[in-house]
């Protein structure tokens, strides 16, 4: 035996579960793939105006044992023949006369490489965020909605009581 009230619980649980679940692919295909098609073309952007460049290491420096790179000097030529020596931050161990790529502006300044993952990590960070605040305005439109039924049912027990009582209290 199920009250009114147990039964509209049941069908916004049921609804509102069903509307967060319908949220979850179109939060995905327009927030998600939104923002990674347009981080894509932003990464796409920034490669093109640099160049690689095979530049040799002449010198090594200390590598701090808490941080994962290692300082050193690298030598390269550009496109008319002239020599650069710049400071350059190697992710990997290098030595003295090994051969490292390196990415370059068109000011022939040493940058960091263009990352192939950064799209993809910043639509799925976002599309979480966007996801778990789904999740957060459902949940709490529940919680609400059952907060009022339970007020309203211990409402309806205490007259069910003072109905009682009145029915078969004591008679003095």
């Amino acid at each position: 035996m199920r009250r009114r009230e147990d039964r509209v619980q049941t069908l916004c649980a049921l609804g509102l579960t069903l509307v967060f679940l319908i949220l979850v692919p179109v939060l995905v295909w327009t927030v998600g793939v939104g923002i990674y098609r347009t981080e894509s073309a932003v990464v796409r952007a920034e490669t093109a105006q640099l160049h690689k460049v095979e530049a040799t290491v002449t010198e090594t420096g200390k590598a701090p044992l808490y941080a994962p790179i290692m300082p050193a000097k690298v030598q390269w030529k550009d496109v008319d023949g002239v020599v650069h020596t710049e400071d350059y931050q190697s992710t990997t161990v290098v030595q003295a006369g090994q051969p490292v790529t390196i990415w370059l502006t068109g000011a022939n300044k040493i940058v960091e490489p263009p990352s192939q993952t950064q799209a993809l990590s910043k639509a799925v960070l976002i599309t979480s965020g966007a996801l778990f605040g789904a999740l957060v305005a459902v949940l709490g439109c529940y919680f609400a909605l059952r907060r009022g039924l339970d007020r309203r049912r211990l409402r309806m027990w205490e007259m069910e009581w003072a109905t009682a009582d009145l029915r078969w209290g004591s008679h003095s």
